[in-house]
């Protein structure tokens, strides 16, 4: 009896052992800050690590080649005593299936970092309450990051994290910290980023995530034609969300991610694929039509 004990806590154990979803590192940029305490920043650094890559985030288990690559890089420009602010970019990779190849998925700039941390404070969150600023950011774009990241296996594989993340947005408005209001109409916010890729207005968005990724790259090993003609499809997915709003922060997002991936892929496509991707690309991401022309400029 006591060894079908050990054999069963053993077991979920295991289970758990592979449930945590991250590869997480994190840095500190702190040359702003007068008199910085080194070892303050280390012991935060690590506290953030351990957050985000000791939590079970999903209800799925995780092998370690399977768990998401998550960098997050802090620059402090104010400290006061507990005190932070700053801004934080945000960057997360997948795998290209039978490649070595790594495709980026998220590589984003929240400047409206603010939060309390004092040395050897244990970070701590709920999912039905606001516990600490610093716990419900890194809380908000560990969803956002799952959410991406499942949108590229399945269709709209991401809604449940999506709204996760859109439940810490609700918790923390109360607390007046920048970032989670709706008062501002600037996309790039927390609380309009998530709205949009909530709002059905723009599913064209997740459409494309899926198309791009997994049937796009994720075939280009074998079928490099196949996947240059979805990745393609794609991106003429988010020609709904232009009509929406060309403005939208979901596109500025999306191809902050791609442009470089768009270009190299496409330098290995004929004539005629080089000018309709080349085409669209500008249409809808105007801000790097020079990068584009990159594409016909290769034979």
């Amino acid at each position: 009896m006591k060894k079908q004990i050990l054999a069963i806590l053993f077991s979920l154990f295991a289970i758990n052992s592979f449930s945590q979803e991250f590869r997480c590192r994190v840095n500190f940029q702190y040359n702003e800050v007068a008199n910085a305490d080194k070892d303050l920043y280390n012991t935060l650094r690590s506290s953030i690590e351990d957050f985000m890559n000791s939590q079970s985030w999903t209800t799925h288990s995780f092998e370690e080649q399977e768990k998401i690559e998550m960098k997050l890089s802090f620059r402090i420009t104010a400290q006061s005593s507990k005190n932070f602010s700053g801004t934080l970019q945000i960057q997360s990779s997948r795998p290209v299936y039978n490649s070595t190849y790594t495709t980026t998925l998220f590589n984003h700039v929240d400047d409206k970092i603010s939060f309390q941390y004092e040395e050897n404070e244990p970070i701590e969150f709920s999912e039905n309450s606001f516990v600490s600023n610093l716990s419900s950011i890194l809380a908000y774009y560990a969803y956002i990051v799952l959410g991406l990241d499942y949108d590229t296996f399945s269709p709209n594989g991401g809604v449940e994290f999506f709204q996760k993340a859109q439940n810490v947005v609700s918790a923390a408005q109360a607390n007046d910290e920048a970032g989670w209001s709706s008062s501002s109409r600037n996309d790039k916010t927390r609380y309009w980023f998530i709205e949009n890729l909530l709002n059905s207005s723009y599913s064209a968005f997740h459409t494309a995530m899926y198309k791009y990724h997994r049937l796009g790259l994720d075939v280009m090993y074998d079928k490099p034609e196949e996947g240059r003609k979805e990745v393609y499809n794609a991106v003429a997915e988010l020609e709904k969300v232009f009509k929406q709003k060309p403005s939208s922060y979901l596109l500025t997002a999306f191809f902050y991610a791609k442009k470089d991936e768009i270009v190299q892929i496409y330098s290995e496509g004929n004539t005629d694929e080089k000018n309709r991707i080349v085409t669209l690309a500008k249409k809808l991401n105007p801000a790097n039509v020079n990068d584009y022309d990159k594409i016909n400029s290769t034979k």
